[in-house]
């Protein structure tokens, strides 16, 4: 049964495949499909492999996890005295793989021949997926080949656990060759252990993310000149960064309720897709509210539109409290620990389960606020706004939940390296 349901994934791949691609070229983020043609030679696995050693080979789905594993990957590769190769399924995670100097490319489709050829070709000397990356043909090509396989900074969520207990042949199959999956947090080690053939291999390290969470200068003092040429001053500012616009109604209508209390409060908002930014400014502009735009320079106004990359960290660096958004929509959160490096609060909505541990943690801390709707947000700047005492405690909480998720690095490397 196992192989007739690889056999059917095997058939059914391609067809998955064009139809996601049909499914970028249709949304506001087609523009990420104009490289296409020229990838087809990396997703087809047609790539020359260098003569040389046996690369340790590292796939992460995109640039968040690269930097996730930017300081294990490299860890192991010296270890294993091995060159580094990481695939990505995204351009801009091969761009972030290329900057730790491992030779970078595009994933093959998770297709049995194709993967079956990448491995060949390229003879690793052992396979670390990255977080959610449980392609059932790569990894039967690897158990077929022999190829050791690590999954680092695993989560796995109720459905797709469900999924794979339903095809519990198939994943007898996908997962006999991996040999730990070191997960996230114990509600993803139990999912994990649920499920065909791992059981025993399964372990809690953390997650690699809180260890790659660092300072950026990147912005600061532009950051700093543009709020004083806006006439800011010393007044709060509000920064929601890395939004979605589903969430952005809320967060606006949120804000302009807080300046009832706070007249002076800025906004901030630092978009997640800068190609959405006209669906931004269209909820701006039904709010009637007045807005300037970071690449027009400094202007007299209250809420400040930024439509650049690399500039998150030095908002939260300038701002009194920070929201952070994917987790009012559907995508299930961003970075929420990203403020807490300048000790500042969070707030966020109830669908963080990209970041449950993060979230848990700063609620339980009390560095970190759950507001599920527009009314809690608005509650909740009102009462750390009115109290400068309990907002420098709830940055300072931030802060030290921040210190206290670190270190899964480490713990994932020693679980690592004795089994190479």
């Amino acid at each position: 049964m196992g192989y007739f349901l690889l056999l059917l994934y095997s058939l059914l791949a391609p067809a998955i495949a064009a139809l996601y691609a049909v499914f970028f070229l249709l949304s506001p983020r087609r523009a990420l499909m104009k490289a296409l043609g020229g990838e087809l030679k990396e997703r087809l696995a047609l790539t020359p492999a260098p003569a040389g050693p046996r690369p340790l080979w590292v796939h992460a789905a995109s640039m968040g996890e690269v930097k996730a594993v930017s300081g294990l990957a490299p860890e192991l590769a010296a270890a294993m005295k091995a060159p580094l190769l990481i695939t990505s399924s995204t351009a801009a995670g091969r761009a972030e793989a290329g900057k730790l100097g491992a030779r970078a490319l595009l994933a093959p489709l998770d297709f049995y021949p194709l993967a079956a050829a990448f491995i060949k070709k390229n003879s690793p000397k052992a396979l670390v997926l990255v977080e959610t990356e449980i392609w059932p043909a790569t990894l039967y090509a690897a158990a077929r080949a022999g190829l050791p396989v690590f999954m680092v900074n695993a989560r796995l969520s109720p459905r797709t656990a469900f999924l794979y207990r339903a095809l519990s042949p198939l994943a007898r199959l996908a997962f006999s060759g991996v040999k730990q999956v070191l997960a996230q947090t114990e509600e993803d080690a139990a999912r994990f252990r649920a499920l065909p053939g791992l059981g025993e291999k399964v372990s809690v390290t953390g997650n690699l993310k809180h260890d790659q969470i660092g300072l950026s200068a990147e912005g600061q003092d532009k950051v700093k000149e543009f709020i004083a040429a806006a006439g800011w001053g010393r007044a709060p500012v509000f920064t929601a960064g890395s939004t979605h616009p589903p969430e952005e109604p809320f967060i606006i209508g949120a804000w302009l309720e807080a300046r009832k209390k706070t007249p002076d409060l800025k906004l901030v908002i630092v978009p997640r897709h800068l190609e959405r930014l006209g669906e931004t400014e269209a909820v701006l502009k039904q709010k009637n509210v007045t807005f300037a735009r970071w690449s027009a320079g400094p202007a007299p106004a209250d809420c400040l539109l930024v439509d650049a990359m690399g500039l998150l960290q030095a908002f939260y660096a300038a701002s009194s409290v920070c929201f952070v958004g994917g987790t009012m929509d559907s995508t299930g959160g961003h970075n929420l620990l990203e403020p807490a490096l300048f000790a500042k609060p969070a707030l966020f909505g109830a669908n963080y389960r990209n970041a449950r541990n993060a979230g848990r943690a700063l609620i339980k801390g009390e560095g970190g606020f759950l507001t599920k709707t527009a009314n809690d947000i608005t509650l909740t700047l009102n009462a750390l706004l009115s109290d400068p005492a309990a907002l420098a405690a709830a940055g300072n909480n931030a802060a030290k939940t921040l210190a206290s998720l670190r270190g899964a690095t480490a713990r994932t490397a020693a679980a690592i390296l004795p089994l190479t």
